[in-house]
């Protein structure tokens, strides 16, 4: 203000002093001109207070709503009326009144989401374009497809809205993670996303930790659930728990899990079948009580095929027998195909160690429960020769250390091997091809590795500095994220924040990686430079990992296993010699896995070698993809990071059915040898589960702050949602006094005074 009063009073006296010069002057001239000149020192003035013009705006910001429809095959499901065999295609669901939903019971699960969704009369889609920015998706087993949307006021829409879906729910499995990910899309912010489901999740990945981590992203999860929580009459398999595989000599066992909710007092039997070949059978009587298991065994030696193949199909099957067989009214959950692999030789680990130390000594157990793996474990006792545990245990010869997969070396001083087998494990790396995993130790032996024979092995150096005392937090690298060995989670996106939960350790070994070595994962905290915690280095035809701490055993502190196994039995897999299924004198076929999902991507394995034996290392081999009997893909094999000599390549996901994979090298025929291997329907998955899964919905909703609505409580939607309906206020500013505007005013007022000057010949 007293700015503004200066200028007004400068303006004044601007305006009478040039009034004075004019005073014989009459007409337009004797007021205009001062008027002019006052204005513009009225304005220069006014530069001092810093003027800014601030202009207002309010928009609505309108909420993204995510619908997502379930289209999965248990959705077909009426849950007032049994249905045999295949189910029905849906049926047109009547008209209903307008304001009113579906009752519980009117047509299948998919009859009443289309009813409630589209239909003209009460759509709720309709409803919430009217205030939202809606978009619809189907989910389809592993994909989640867009069929509308209606955005920005309508000004993007996709077209009208239709009034019924145009495909069947028949998908075979419901996965309810990563399609609803992708529905999202990379920039969610400002969404919520609506599932209507039966909640029936039954492929890879965690729904609770995915909606947990949309909590974080601010992304309510609002859940519709379909179906009935009570359980139809029906008799289903629900899983089969049987290893991958079996050696040949030894039996093959599992359980098989059923779903009984017939009547009480019914005759009913299950069989394991190869073909027609009854190889287990075993009657009982149903007592409607639920889930039931029932305990199987069968000799390998009865199973028949191709003893060059590893692959066997069997079908484990469950029925009602007689004339109460009608009862049973949903035919499709009563069977499942089954592989299994026949193996030679199980996969060997050799464990030496300084001391047992609780690492270790979880590692032993680790191996030794596992029917895959035999185990080799011996701790220093300090005797050399004859006596001494590490040297009794180490292989007498060179031929049998290269029967091991895997070497895991402890703190582990030294001369408690010679410096023959010291050399023996630089080629069992080098040559063989195997995996090495050291784990350091506070004794600090591996330290004096460093000039032994097997120093090339070792893929870091240690540092002068003491070793950290403090508790230390875990986090994954760049590249350690990638490394699907270092997965602990279910769900990829949520693995890298479990790890930085897990428990700490109190020491790590202060080392750095040598140049060619990766590291995968730190061990650092506030005040203590993060040191690296995992290292990883292609040694030759083999990987070497170093482990900077020996405290892993800490993961287990209120949850067992379930971390510290699974990483060590997913390193030792990644590490270890890969195995091949099927092989001969110059070609080895092999997969990451035994046995494949629908919708799962595999991972093809070759290794070559010329005519005299000698490995072949570079080429450009291609992988044929047999599906069924048909060729579905001709894949480029690429060498493998890990392991020398190995070329690798992974597939598309793939659908049900049985495969082959055959190779061959630039122009020449594919060879002769084949793997066969199956990925398995997930089909009876969702048969074999039909009530509603509201502990799994209600849990969705409840971590990422939505709700779980029943769906006859659907109308409560808009309401819920009108809390992503919000206005928002945007302020700009112009600063006058740094503008060309202001400075272009004061430079037109002065200009014209001097035209009208010169028209009036002033000057």
């Amino acid at each position: 203000m007293p700015v503004l009063g200066v200028a007004l009073a400068l303006g004044v006296l601007m305006f009478f002093l040039y009034r004075r010069e004019l005073r014989f002057h009459t007409g337009a001239a004797r007021w205009l001109l001062p008027l002019l000149r006052s204005l513009a020192v009225v304005l220069a003035v006014l530069c001092l207070a810093g003027p800014i013009l601030r202009h207002i705006d309010t928009y609505r910001q309108l909420g993204r709503v995510v619908l997502v429809a379930d289209a999965s095959a248990s959705m077909s499901f009426s849950d007032d009326t049994p249905q045999a065999g295949k189910p029905p295609a849906p049926a047109p669901a009547p008209a209903l009144p307008a304001g009113s939903v579906a009752s519980s019971n009117a047509g299948t699960r998919f009859d009443r989401m289309e009813t409630a969704l589209l239909d003209p009369n009460h759509s709720m889609v309709k409803k919430l374009a009217e205030k939202h920015d809606v978009e619809l998706f189907a989910l389809r087993g592993y994909r989640a497809e867009r069929l509308w949307w209606h955005r920005q006021e309508g000004s993007d829409v996709s077209g009208d809205l239709p009034h019924h879906f145009e495909f069947k729910p028949e998908a075979t499995a419901t996965n309810l993670d990563q399609p609803l990910r992708d529905a999202l899309g990379p920039n969610p912010a400002g969404t919520a996303l609506v599932i209507l489901t039966d909640g029936q999740h039954n492929g890879p990945g965690s729904p609770e930790e995915m909606a947990a981590g949309l909590r974080d992203s601010g992304i309510p999860v609002f859940t519709v659930g379909y179906g009935s929580e009570l359980p139809p009459p029906d008799l289903a398999i629900l899983n089969v728990q049987m290893p991958e595989a079996v050696f040949a000599e030894d039996r093959a066992e599992g359980t098989l899990v059923i779903s009984d909710t017939l009547p009480a007092g019914l005759g009913a039997s299950m069989n394991v079948l190869q073909g027609s070949k009854v190889l287990w059978q075993q009657t009982f009587t149903t007592t409607g009580a639920g889930e039931r298991r029932f305990d199987f065994s069968f000799p390998v030696r009865d199973l028949v095929g191709d003893p060059k193949q590893s692959l066997r199909t069997l079908t484990a099957r469950v029925d009602v027998n007689g004339v109460n067989a009608s009862q049973d009214k949903i035919a499709n959950n009563n069977s499942q195909t089954l592989s299994l692999h026949l193996l030679s030789r199980k996969r060997r680990v050799l464990l030496l160690d300084g001391r047992p130390r609780w690492e270790t000594r979880y590692i032993h157990n680790h191996f030794d429960r596992d029917e895959r793996w035999d185990v080799v474990a011996a701790f220093d006792t300090f005797t050399r020769g004859q006596g001494g545990q590490v040297a009794e245990a180490f292989p007498k010869t060179k031929d049998d250390l290269m029967n091991f997969d895997l070497i895991i070396l402890g703190d582990l001083r030294p001369d408690a091997l010679s410096e023959e087998q010291q050399s023996q494990l630089v080629e069992f790396v080098e040559k063989r091809g195997g995996g090495l995993i050291f784990i350091d130790g506070r004794r600090n032996h591996l330290q004096a590795w460093q000039s032994t024979k097997a120093a090339t092995l070792i893929p870091v150096k240690w540092k002068e500095q003491g070793s950290p005392a403090a508790a230390l937090d875990y986090s994954l690298t760049e590249q350690g994220q990638t490394m699907e060995a270092l997965r602990l989670s279910d769900s990829p996106s949520t693995n890298p924040n479990l790890w930085t939960r897990l428990p700490k350790p109190f020491w790590v070994s202060p080392a750095e990686p040598l140049p060619d070595a990766a590291v995968l994962a730190k061990l650092g905290n506030n005040t203590v430079e993060p040191l690296p915690a995992l290292v990883w280095r292609r040694f030759g035809a083999g990987s070497v990992v170093w482990l900077g701490t020996d405290e892993l055993w800490r993961w287990r502190y209120e949850v067992a296993d379930q971390h510290h196994q699974r990483f060590w039995m997913q390193v030792a897999t990644w590490v270890a010699a890969p195995p091949f299924m099927v092989e001969n004198d110059r070609l080895s076929l092999g997969t990451d896995r035994l046995r494949y999902q629908e919708g799962d991507t595999a991972e093809l394995r070759v290794r070559l070698r010329t005519a005299t034996g000698t490995t072949v290392t570079e080429g450009s081999p291609r992988a044929h993809v047999f599906r069924n009997g048909l060729e579905i893909a001709s894949l480029e094999l690429a060498p493998d990071p890990s392991h020398g000599g190995v070329f690798r390549a992974i597939t598309g996901t793939l659908p049900a059915g049985d495969y082959q994979l055959s190779v061959s090298e630039g122009s020449a025929p594919a060879h002769d040898l084949r793997l066969g291997f199956r990925v398995e329907s997930q089909a009876n998955k969702e048969w074999s589960q039909l009530t509603l899964n509201r502990p799994l919905l209600e849990g969705m909703a409840r971590v990422s702050q939505g709700r779980f609505l029943r769906e006859g409580d659907i109308s409560q939607l808009p309401d819920l949602l009108q809390q992503l309906d919000r206005m928002e206020t945007r302020t700009t500013e112009t600063k006058l006094w740094h503008s060309w505007w202001w400075f272009g005013a004061v430079m037109l007022l002065l200009t014209l005074e001097w035209i009208l000057r010169k028209v009036w010949r002033l000057v």
